[in-house]
């Protein structure tokens, strides 16, 4: 094979793997979907199309500029070609700010290897064709220099060239997992969705139900088909209980996975207007939440946390058997008394005219409503009350949900960063006052609210300027947030990313408190 043929095949999967990272990372965070992957990085700020041009634009200049000058030196050509070639995509990738990092899953590594493979094609084929035509030496490799722009595009081909393997992949996962579970009468089914506090309603249930029944559930964040897939792939004959977290980001979600997994008990979290857009506003959002208790099993019944006033408003409407969790007025469990100290919650919990003072050791008052629903779905569920008052004291926040953190350096943080919604914003901000400390918010806001991104993060920075002393406004929620803040005369310094933020910090004064709210992955970031 001609050297320069070759040479710019290997460039070509070279420069795309280090070209790509980010881009790569964001089209897993857009959970593979195309149009989302597009809008993000032609509709938002485009700070990584305009990057990618810049560098594209500079391999041009070098690769014509080498051509001109030592093509008659074929060997310290080419050496040159592929030199710059490394040289450029390496500082390109050492230069970009990657928040998450892309989880290399099977399906990533296949698209990865796919897209890599079109880059190098490319390169190979429009060489040889530039070459064949004659064109000149200073255009030879020219095409090399589109490779940066093009990655997005190559990421795409490689997604469509295994299309057809994950599709019938993905089909037939969720039939065999709904075949597997329906082998099982038995199995009580429980459906947990909403706009935020999915996860700490489920880690606080499966705890109680635990006092008295095997309980498998869905780990971290796994809200997805093949979230739900995973965790049933075992022996279920050992289990009483299925507990399954249910996330919506398109308006036929929650339906899909109600149909995979029957559900017995739906719960309704706090409904807002997060994912607004792609469900269609916070109407669209209702919509997509009400699919659970639309799915549920004749003989099933629903428990809604009625803080939300729409969660409130899908309880109304709901026909099933159904149970409103609020802390002062409640048909099934209530809470009074609520006081908030640096150690956690202490309230009483009634229930039934009985009255018992309980302790949680978490920050944030709308922890307690967590509990009162994983209290009444346990209750409904048989277990006693005697059974969970003790589990109680010693639950625990999930990781990234107002996790207190001791650094060796002596400063406190509450790392919040899985917080998007501003009733947990506020809710933390308040337990925060309860800290005799220097106290420092960094936070990125709220995002996908649509229209409403700036109005809803001038909020956020109101809500911290009553608590902190000192506000970092990361990313591209900024200005909103250090607007809001400043409107209530607290001054707010803007950060680039969570990292650069952090580093604004004295690591070294023991009496600081730092709070990091909602760390947002890169997609809202380029």
């Amino acid at each position: 094979m001609d050297e320069n043929l070759l040479t710019s095949f290997v460039l070509g999967v070279f420069c795309f793997t280090f070209f790509s990272q980010k881009a790569l990372a964001v089209f897993q965070q857009c959970g593979y979907k195309t149009d989302e992957f597009f809008r993000v990085l032609f509709l938002g700020k485009r700070v990584e199309i305009k990057r990618l041009t810049t560098y594209s634009l500079i391999f041009l200049f070098y690769i014509v500029l080498v051509s001109l000058i030592f093509y008659k030196f074929k060997t310290t050509y080419l050496l040159l070609i592929l030199i710059g070639g490394v040289a450029l995509s390496g500082a390109f990738y050492l230069s970009s700010i990657i928040v998450k990092r892309a989880d290399f899953t099977r399906r990533f590594i296949r698209i990865f290897l796919s897209s890599s493979l079109f880059a190098g094609l490319f390169s190979f084929l429009a060489y040889r064709l530039i070459d064949s035509l004659g064109c000149g030496i200073s255009f030879a490799f020219s095409p090399l220099a589109l490779l940066p722009i093009l990655s997005p595009i190559f990421i795409v081909f490689g997604m469509l060239i295994n299309l057809p393997y994950d599709k019938v992949r993905y089909l037939l996962s969720k039939r065999i997992c709904k075949k597997k579970i329906s082998k099982y009468p038995n199995l009580i089914k429980i459906g947990i969705t909403g706009s935020y506090g999915k996860t700490s309603v489920k880690e606080y249930l499966v705890k109680m139900l635990s006092t008295k029944y095997n309980v498998l559930y869905t780990p971290n964040s796994y809200n997805t088909p093949l979230g739900i897939c995973k965790t049933v792939k075992g022996d279920l004959s050992s289990f009483d209980i299925l507990v399954t977290e249910m996330g919506a980001r398109r308006k036929k979600d929650i339906k899909e996975l109600c149909k995979m997994v029957c559900p017995d008990v739906g719960i309704i979290t706090g409904i807002s207007n997060q994912h607004g857009q792609t469900l269609g506003g916070e109407e669209g959002v209702k919509i997509a939440k009400n699919q659970l208790i639309e799915g549920l099993s004749g003989k099933g019944f629903a428990v809604f946390s009625c803080k939300s006033s729409g969660a409130k408003e899908l309880f109304e409407r709901a026909k099933c058997k159904k149970y409103c969790v609020l802390n002062g007025v409640s048909d099934c469990v209530l809470a009074q008394n609520i006081t908030q100290t640096v150690d956690g919650i202490s309230f009483d919990l009634i229930l039934k005219n009985q009255r018992y003072k309980t302790f949680a050791p978490l920050l944030g008052e709308h922890n307690v409503e967590n509990i009162l629903v994983a209290t009444a779905v346990s209750l409904n569920l048989g277990v006693p009350i005697q059974k969970i008052l003790p589990v109680i004291p010693t639950l625990a926040p999930p990781p990234h949900r107002a996790q207190i953190i001791k650094t060796s350096h002596g400063v406190t943080v509450i790392d919040d960063g899985y917080n998007a919604n501003l009733r947990g914003i506020e809710s933390t901000a308040n337990s925060i006052k309860h800290f005799s400390a220097y106290k420092i918010a960094i936070v990125s806001g709220i995002v996908e609210s649509g229209k409403e991104d700036y109005i809803t993060n001038l909020k956020v920075g109101e809500i911290l300027a009553k608590t902190f002393d000192k506000i970092i406004a990361v990313g591209v929620n900024g200005k909103a947030i250090k607007d809001g803040a400043e409107s209530l005369g607290k001054s707010a310094t803007l950060a680039q990313t969570t990292k650069s933020a952090v580093q604004m910090i004295d690591k070294n004064s023991k009496e600081t408190v730092v709070c990091i709210f909602n760390d947002l992955p890169d997609k809202y970031s380029i």
